[in-house]
């Protein structure tokens, strides 16, 4: 390229482009994918309670049809797997373990609810809200009745009730 212009302004005005176009919201190099949240599972032995030493994080998120989760630490006793009382009917089972890294895409509207296999009696539950889906007074009702520990039910209690009031 031949310019006039000394290399160290154009640099300056691609600079400047660059903040412009990303202060406003442009992708640049993508396809307008939506970027997929991350939930990782953590174990944090400064916590003075089970449920906190156990956890998803976050516990609780809405996406909308054909989003993606990724989950991460899904290692040594770490699991993540789907609650079949909570999680719609005809929708593939999740079931992840001693894996880095694993991706999950929704494509149904619906209540998700996942535990890991050996902390969820701690209360190691996530809860996921897929579009805006109805009956949440009959996912209350499963988690009153559903067979699991007393602090799992707590979790998806809590978590239900974070969505009602969000």
């Amino acid at each position: 390229m031949i310019s006039d212009t000394p290399s160290s302004t154009r640099r300056q005005v691609l600079k400047a482009a660059v903040a412009v176009a990303c202060c406003a919201g442009a992708k640049i190099g993508t396809a307008d994918a939506a970027v997929p949240t991350t939930v990782d599972q953590i174990t944090d032995p400064t916590s003075t309670a089970a449920r906190n030493m156990f956890r998803f994080e976050p516990d609780f998120v809405k996406l909308q049809p054909g989003d993606e989760l990724v989950f991460l630490n899904s290692r040594s006793h770490h699991t993540v797997h789907s609650v079949p009382e909570l999680w719609p009917d005809g929708v593939p089972a999740v079931s992840i373990a001693h894996q880095p890294e694993a991706s999950v895409r929704f494509d149904r509207e619906g209540y998700y609810g996942f535990r890991c296999q050996r902390h969820g009696q701690y209360g190691m539950v996530m809860l996921v809200v897929v579009g805006r889906p109805s009956g949440a007074d009959k996912v209350r009702k499963v988690i009153n009745i559903m067979k699991a520990k007393k602090r799992e039910r707590a979790g998806f209690t809590r978590l239900l009730d974070q969505h009602d009031h969000s």
